[in-house]
């Protein structure tokens, strides 16, 4: 059947994601994590990104905030702000191919992904941008969401799906939704799919500063 990528947004949440990761180790599946610099402040955040490190998960970079596209940027530093920040928040927890995942509004990507100029400052940091081609949309059905990504799993050769390992609304996910995770792997692999860490090429359009193909119509 199909290959399957884990990535998980929005964290990290001490609790979650330790519940996340103990799910993946049960399982023996390597997933990566996108993360939120500023939740990095969070009490015992730094370590359960130091355990998912450990663990062989791979750590990205989700923004400082969350809260607003590069392409809707309110200011010429917002890259900066938002992006580099972050990097720097991480440090050696990163991962060395730089994956940053872009803010999308409800999982939307459309031109108001990046500006132009993000696209000239990923490149020109070695930058690895990670994109998506599954959004179960786990924030909103924390049960449904399971049935809904095995359903997507049928249309694509490979599916590079987003998950979040937070919860507690408005923020993020009913905590319900990633105590399915494990039923969800379980099902998958029952239906013969493989789990791997890989991203899906076409998630992938710049890979170390170079562009893998063209994204203009992402940016504004």
């Amino acid at each position: 059947m199909g290959r399957i990528t884990l990535t998980f947004d929005n964290g990290p949440e001490p609790e979650m994601t330790s519940l996340v990761l103990d799910v993946l180790r049960k399982q023996a599946v390597q997933a990566t994590f996108f993360v939120i610099g500023r939740n990095l402040e969070r009490p015992g955040a730094r370590a359960v990104v130091e355990r998912a490190r450990a663990e062989g998960h791979w750590i990205g970079n989700h923004s400082f905030t969350h809260r607003i596209s590069l392409g809707n940027a309110p200011t010429d530093s917002f890259f900066d702000d938002e992006v580099s920040r972050t990097f720097d928040a991480l440090g050696d927890l990163a991962h060395p191919d730089r994956l940053f995942r872009p803010f999308c509004n409800a999982g939307l990507i459309d031109h108001q992904l990046f500006r132009k100029a993000d696209i000239r400052k990923m490149s020109d940091a070695k930058i690895t941008c990670v994109l998506f081609n599954s959004v179960p949309r786990d924030w909103e059905h924390a049960d449904a969401w399971v049935n809904r990504a095995l359903s997507e799993l049928t249309t694509k050769p490979w599916t590079t799906i987003v998950l979040h390992d937070i919860y507690g609304y408005p923020d993020g996910v009913d905590v319900r939704s990633m105590l399915q995770l494990d039923r969800f792997m379980s099902l998958a692999k029952e239906q013969g799919h493989e789990f791997l860490q890989e991203f899906s090429p076409d998630c992938v359009p710049i890979r170390r500063g170079d562009i893998c193909f063209d994204i203009q119509s992402l940016a504004n």
